[in-house]
């Protein structure tokens, strides 16, 4: 099922991506097949690129849908240049989790990115998945600058562990080059998202970091499990990610 900036679901339109001032690349990841007649639930977890242009209404939209969470994946340098809106929040928590270092730098293609992040930030990748199981951790955004690397992993990773199929996930990456090739017309960003871009997320290249996470660490639930996360924490995250599917007669 290829993932769209809009999705019909039980005779309702939602849409995918949320179109906020100050954002570009706010989505849900509700709606996609799940397995076993399940699917991941609307406005649950969001992705985005980063928060640090939202106005105070759209700050109070966020809050408004049920938004309880905003986890930056974002590195040091970046949250002290451009901090969120949210990192004083009294409304939602917020929480750092950066998924890289810093910068890799020139000459690292985005597949030798994403391999080193399931190779070597399999913690992180944990702290946001518990980060997400707490009292209160939901709904919750994740982020970082574009919405579509460090963000694409982390997502990717927590689709695939409540069952949503390969090319599912695939697709839902990709969708970030749809939106960020799309006209622009939002005064409040002026960094390099206020004009239309051509940003690399082929579908190719989450299929190839979802085949590395197989071979090499036998899929996203025993890479999660590896690193320290339970089984218990596991299903528990499936139960607050997914619901029975309408189209399914249940």
């Amino acid at each position: 099922m290829p993932a769209t900036a809009r999705d019909r679901d039980n005779d309702l339109e939602f849409d995918r991506h949320i179109r906020l001032a100050g954002t570009r690349n706010l989505r849900d990841v509700g709606g996609y097949p799940a397995g076993n007649g399940m699917r991941t639930r609307w406005r649950t977890l969001l992705r985005t690129d980063a928060l640090d242009r939202l106005p105070a209404a759209s700050q109070a939209e966020l809050v408004g849908l049920g938004l309880r969470q905003v986890i930056d994946l974002r590195w040091t340098s970046e949250l002290d240049e451009f901090p969120s809106v949210f990192r004083a929040s009294e409304a939602v928590r917020y929480r750092t989790i950066p998924l890289l270092d810093e910068d890799p730098g020139p000459g690292k293609s985005l597949s030798d990115i994403y391999r080193l992040m399931l190779d070597v930030r399999g913690p992180q990748l944990v702290e946001v998945v518990r980060a997400l199981l707490e009292p209160g951790g939901l709904p919750a955004v994740v982020g970082c600058a574009a919405g579509k690397d460090r963000t694409g992993v982390a997502i990717a990773l927590v689709l695939a562990a409540v069952g949503v199929p390969t090319g599912v996930v695939a697709n839902d990456y990709a969708l970030s080059a749809e939106i960020f090739a799309a006209e622009v017309a939002d005064e409040h960003l002026v960094d390099w998202r206020a004009a239309p871009a051509v940003v690399d997320c082929a579908p190719e290249n989450m299929l190839e970091a979802i085949d590395h996470l197989e071979r090499r660490h036998g899929g996203a639930s025993a890479l999660l499990l590896r690193n320290g996360l339970t089984r218990g924490e596991l299903d528990r995250l499936a139960e607050l990610l997914t619901e029975p599917d309408p189209a399914n007669g249940e």
